[in-house]
């Protein structure tokens, strides 16, 4: 995908689930989802690893009806971690939104 990045910034280059370590089939989840953001996400690095449970496969996952907390800490670990070398208004000027 053009403009994509194979790195996330969360987890680097490494192929494991993000929350559990756990190895195998997993799901690219776009930290911030919405109309424009997925593009923008896989642009920017701002997805991790997840198993399909921790994904959109149960209740629990970031995607399900008990998934808000999780998502929550994932959009606010990412943009910590962006905040690292950018600056707040530079994570609005991409997101729109401030998670901290």
């Amino acid at each position: 995908m053009q403009g994509s990045s194979k790195v996330s910034i969360l987890q680097g280059d490494r192929r494991y689930c993000y929350l559990t370590g756990a190895v195998g089939y997993l799901h690219k989840h776009h930290i911030y989802f919405g109309t424009g953001l997925r593009k923008i996400s896989d642009k920017h690095g701002f997805w991790v690893l997840l198993t399909p449970e921790l994904h959109n496969m149960s209740e629990n996952g970031v995607h399900g009806k008990n998934g808000h907390e999780l998502d929550l800490k994932l959009k606010q670990e990412c943009q910590r971690v962006f905040e690292r070398e950018h600056t707040r208004e530079e994570f609005m000027s991409i997101i729109g939104r401030n998670y901290l």
